[in-house]
């Protein structure tokens, strides 16, 4: 995701969505510096994962730790 201004409209655009209408990336206004600071947050914890915000100690939250030794990828 980043952001740009189109005809004084700062928006954030989603480098991950295309519109299948247009094959144009999905372009979002961003309506106050709120807005924009939980979009970046809410970017920042997707690229760490699902895995960072969950409590360890719960059982489903546990299945995705790769160091938990149930792991697909062990072997």
């Amino acid at each position: 995701m980043h952001f740009t201004e189109k005809k004084g409209q700062r928006l954030a655009v989603f480098d991950h969505l295309v519109s299948p209408e247009t094959g144009q990336h999905i372009e979002t206004p961003v309506t106050s510096p709120a807005m924009e600071a939980s979009m970046l947050q809410a970017e920042a914890l997707g690229g760490r994962g699902v895995e960072s915000i969950l409590d360890p100690r719960d059982p489903a939250a546990a299945q995705l730790h790769p160091d938990n030794g149930t792991s697909s990828t062990k072997g």
